[in-house]
């Protein structure tokens, strides 16, 4: 059939010619209107509730809250894992679906989730704020800006930004605008402990009349002619000034305005919780997600020009700089892999002009364009976006590209020197090879299809792979029985010229195909022995995989790195933002260090996709540092680590590179799940210790994550005496909530904000009160009188202000509590699907080369799990070590599909179980050249080289199925003796493998300096060089010591 379209095209040039031409059309236009990433878009397959419970401990929020929200979402569908962090006053719950569920049905589960966390809602204790749902954790925020103003405080600054972000949501693939590291104000009652009760106003009537008076209240809906127009009764206040002269009735009916019994303050929420700087500068982060169908660098170009001219409409002192841009990172990864392809496609050219001819290497590399260009628009129709990934897997395909190609034109060349007719040699190799070349296209396509299929995140990150290959593949094949032919007969002369005398003994007859010829002859004499020394060999290379560095994740290029900085759980909050300007200044001291971002509380976005990220808290801070380029990254990593851990050692310091192993605080971690938090920490505190010994570890970083206890001041409530009083334990907590930090009363609208209303009760000085003992308790239940009290207020006997006094004066807390003490508490508790569960975690030694996540658990793991766990206690790998196993598991899982197809084609092929089981008898042996390339490169062993070896099996079965049909035609259809017919076809493909193999290698030097595509490139590099003499030296042995082949005494 598909000579038939040759010959089709063959008759109809013009017809030819311009499809040709569409085709490169078609190639660039997809290639412009193709969505453009940096990585492949991964979705996030989980959700998180937040569950605010203001005054709880940490174990509190676990056993009346965290546990009952837990127990309705694990009865969702397809749910892998319920993650629960407790902290003081708030709990996070994190529900991670099964990578099955599809991005369609995801909204579906999202939609389930929230009447789930409804329902749930109304049984949580009293006092627990409404859960809030966070699903959109898929959106990427990749561009990523920073505004600064000289002399503008923080609300001037958040007005602009504002602006900035109505301006900018007009742009056309913008989805959505977070501004971040604005400073919450705060309108500030003072009230004095000495005036509390005073002029007959206590605190409660105060609370009463801001709730009230700050509110707009819905009043019906009047009835008027027909028409039903709703009535409102608006807000009393609008501004601090109103707030000042609210009026308040005291209990002797007599009216006060609040500014005459309190102080009333607009300032900022104190301490500050949240920050953002640049360069120790104050600064706002305008945080920029685009559609998923957004072509980013187009998107980036025009938020650029709508910022400039946004940005003259703003004061002189406004400033915006890039943070993180996914555009410039697009632009730079897609021309980077842009101008590798066309390295790569130029390299296969000369090589083939150089091997082949002019002509020849012409037609095959003009067939090369054509199979990229015509990939394009099937690929856009399939979805797929132009990414590293993408765009990396035409660069891993470009010797089985040509492979096809340069069989066909090989079959035409020799064909034709032959003396074989135009009607002859153009059609008799593509109908001799069109359905092995087919099997072998498939075959090296299905390789990949384990990553296509596999659930997990590195799958769905790497799927693209499979498509590109199985498109481009599958067009190599298509172009190579039909434009190869059409374009030899419209550009190589009809005929091949000899000179005279000469015979057909010169076709394959090139030193290189007298190399091959004689040292078949030679070893096939010697089969057993070299044999023998073959398996040697590979046993050694196999063994020798085992002291290969395996790093599963390979980082990013990225010229920024990110410094998370964790201090002690007691550290206030404005400690630790001078604390991280201070590292800020230091490290930008630095030569290589271009700029310091310093992020307080928590990161200011998910700005990318291979960004770690963390739970953040009041004593988190992060430092976005960027350098000159990623090698200046690698240089200054070492003295930044050295010197923040020396200058600041109340913090833990952790420097991270961008890296797809972002699930995980740290590589190393071990899960200890139990009841007990006191055995938890035990196990813990062993396997730290054997952490520490190990040679290989950070003795630094070794730590749990339930981090050491935290102070707690507990206030034992004296119930007898102050329920004589009247006053309860909700009376004593607002008392010492208003003399701490302040006590939330209300909140007013101003223009699209809404600024907390806080009532503080402080000394008349305006200090705070340091003596916990004299914080004045008030409480509206003390509205008693004895009889004697009464019946002095009848006569007369007994004014009415003393009597006011009696009943509304506050009471000391030293009254109302036995004692205040200090405890220890847990800070935090985690819990993994409905148990108790704590990390030990650990980080290589980042000063030894040798040390990698998998090398220190391989040291650690016999002493870890000999650990001798109690009745109810469990033990299991976490951490970068879980997610290698899923994604391996994963590809295993398919793996017999693949072996399946495999089989299925090459019996097809052959209908032999002798000969398939000799093609699959290759595949162990490319671990002769993988091993040395990575040994003497000291390159890991990453999902990428993984990726590569499947690349390697798939050349290498397209390699042996061509060479065994042909051994097998040579036999059935020219009689040759089997002895011939095994040299005669390896020598027949000589070209082909070496060209294939020549240009794959060369096609990957582009590739080599790329921290993330160099292990792969250095494996199918070496791995393809041993492949080539396997094919032509190993596989006609395994052949003639299979089939009992012998050499003739006459060879």
């Amino acid at each position: 059939m598909k000579m038939r379209m040759t010959e089709f095209f063959m008759r109809r040039p013009v017809l030819f010619w311009s499809l040709m031409g569409a085709i490169l059309v078609a190639g660039v236009l997809s290639f412009l209107y193709m969505p453009k990433l940096e990585d492949p878009a991964v979705a996030v397959k989980q959700a998180m509730v937040v569950i605010p419970y203001p005054g709880a401990s940490a174990h509190e929020v676990e056993l009346k809250a965290a546990q009952l929200m837990e127990d309705e979402l694990r009865a969702l569908p397809n749910v892998k894992k319920v993650k629960s962090e407790c902290r003081n006053g708030s709990a996070i719950v994190t529900v991670e679906f099964q990578m099955t569920v599809l991005n369609r049905d995801l909204e579906q589960h999202f939609d389930l989730l929230r009447r789930k966390v409804s329902d749930a809602a109304a049984r949580l204790p009293e006092g627990c704020y409404d859960p809030v749902v966070i699903d959109d954790m898929m959106d990427v925020y990749g561009i990523f800006y920073a505004l600064t103003a000289d002399g503008y405080d923080y609300p001037e600054m958040y007005r602009y930004a504002k602006y900035l972000r109505r301006e900018l949501l007009d742009v056309k693939g913008v989805k959505r605008i977070n501004i971040a590291g604005n400073r919450d104000e705060v309108i500030n009652i003072i009230l004095s402990k000495e005036q509390i009760a005073r002029n007959g106003v206590i605190p409660t009537q105060i609370i009463s009349a801001l709730q009230q008076a700050g509110k707009t209240v819905n009043a019906g809906m009047y009835p008027n002619d027909g028409e039903r127009i709703a009535l409102y009764v608006d807000s009393a206040v609008d501004d601090v000034e109103e707030i000042r002269d609210l009026e308040i009735r005291t209990m002797d009916g007599r009216q006060l305005r609040l500014g005459d019994v309190a102080r009333v303050e607009r300032d900022y929420a104190t301490p500050q919780r949240n920050g953002f700087f640049v360069d120790g500068r104050p600064a706002l982060a305008l945080c920029i997600a685009m559609e998923s169908s957004a072509i980013v660098p187009d998107v980036g170009k025009a938020v650029d020009a709508r910022l400039a001219e946004a940005m003259r409409q703003l004061p002189a002192g406004f400033h915006t700089e890039k943070i993180f841009f996914q555009p410039d990172k697009v632009s730079e990864a897609i021309s980077s892999f842009m101008w590798n392809l066309l390295e790569s496609v130029v390299i296969v050219i000369l090589v083939l002009v150089f091997t082949m001819g002019f002509r020849s290497g012409l037609i095959i590399g003009f067939g090369l364009v054509l199979t990229v260009a015509v990939s394009f628009p099937i690929l856009l129709v399939c979805g797929t976006t132009l990414q590293r990934i993408s765009l990396g897997a035409f660069i891993v395909a470009m010797g089985m590209l040509v492979d096809n190609a340069v069989v066909i034109m090989d079959g035409i060349l020799i064909d034709r020197k032959r003396g074989f007719m135009p009607k002859t040699y153009l059609y008799r190799i593509g109908r001799n090879t069109a359905l092995p070349l087919l099997g072998a296209t498939v075959i090296a396509a299905s390789t990949f299809l384990g990553i296509y299929l596999s659930p997990d995140s590195a799958g769905e990150y790497a799927g693209d792979l499979f498509l590109v290959l199985c498109v481009s593949l599958l067009a190599s094949w298509v172009l190579a029985l039909v434009q190869v032919p059409v374009c030899a007969k419209s550009w190589l002369p009809a005929r091949e010229k000899r000179q005279a005398g000469a015979q057909e003994a010169v076709v394959m007859n090139s030193p290189v195909h007298r190399f091959v010829r004689r040292a078949i002859s030679f070893l096939i004499g010697y089969k057993r022995a070299t044999i023998v020394v073959a398996f040697a060999v590979l046993g050694l290379s196999i063994f020798g995989m085992t002291r290969v560095k395996n790093l599963f994740f390979p980082d990013f290029d990225y010229k920024q790195f990110v410094v998370e900085c964790f201090f002690p759980s007691a550290t206030d909050a404005d400690r630790v933002r001078d604390r991280l300007l201070a590292m800020s200044d230091s490290v930008q001291l630095h030569p290589g260090v271009e700029r310091v971002a310093v992020s307080q509380g928590s990161a200011p976005a998910h700005y990318c996709l291979v960004r770690p990220m963390t739970s953040g808290g009041d004593c988190y801070g992060e430092l976005i540092v960027d350098c000159p380029d990623y090698r200046t990254v690698l240089e200054v990593i070492p003295s930044v680590r050295r010197q923040l851990r020396e200058e600041f050692p109340e913090a833990y310091v952790r420097i991270r590179k961008y890296n797809f192993s972002i699930s995980t605080s740290h590589t190393v971690e071990v899960e200890f799940a139990g009841p007990d938090p006191a055995v938890l920490r035990a196990l813990s505190a062993q396997a730290e210790a054997v952490m520490r010994r190990c040679p290989y570890v950070d003795p630094y970083s070794v730590q749990n994550n339930w981090k050491p206890k935290g102070k707690a001041l507990v206030a034992e409530f004296n119930q007898r005496d102050a329920l004589c009083a009247g006053i309860g334990r909700g009376d004593v907590a607002n008392a010492l909530l208003a003399a701490t930090d302040g006590m939330p009363v209300g909140v007013l609208n101003d223009q699209e904000r809404m600024v907390t209303l806080n009532l503080q009760v402080r000394n008349d000085d305006g200090s705070r009160i340091r003596n916990l003992d004299e914080i004045p308790v008030w409480s509206m239940m003390n509205l008693r009188l004895t009889d004697e009290e009464l019946q002095g207020v009848l006569t007369g006997g007994r004014a009415m202000g003393e009597l006011q006094d009696r009943m509304f004066r506050a009471m000391p807390l030293g009254n109302a509590v036995r004692d205040i003490r200090l405890d220890w508490d847990e800070d935090v508790v985690l819990r993994m699907n409905g148990r108790r569960v704590i990390e030990a975690e650990c980080d290589p030694n980042p000063d030894c080369d040798a040390a990698t996540p998998a090398r220190v658990v391989a040291e650690i793991r016999p002493e870890i799990e000999a650990i001798a766990l109690p009745d109810g206690y469990t033990m299991r790998w976490v951490g970068e070590g879980e997610l290698q196993g899923e994604a391996i598991g994963n590809l295993m899982k398919y793996l017999p599909l693949t072996i399946f197809l495999i089989l299925a084609i090459l019996l097809a092929l052959f209908n032999s179980w002798r000969k398939v089981l000799l093609i699959l008898l290759c595949f162990p042996f490319v671990f002769c050249g993988i091993t040395p390339s990575l040994l003497l490169t000291g390159q890991p062993m990453t999902f990428m080289a993984i990726i590569g070896m499947m690349g390697l099996i798939g050349m290498m079965v397209k390699n042996a199925i061509v060479l065994v049909d042909e051994i097998n035609r040579l036999q059935t259809e020219e009689h040759r003796p089997p002895y011939t017919a095994v040299v005669e076809a390896t020598v027949s493909r000589v070209r082909p493998v070496l060209m294939a193999s020549l240009t794959t290698i060369v096609g990957m030097i582009p590739l080599v300096g790329d921290p993330m595509y160099g292990s792969m490139a250095l494996t199918i590099m070496g791995g393809l060089t041993v492949g080539t003499i396997i094919t032509l030296i190993l596989l006609p042995l395994f052949y003639a010591a299979m089939f009992r082949i012998r050499k003739p005494q006459n060879a």
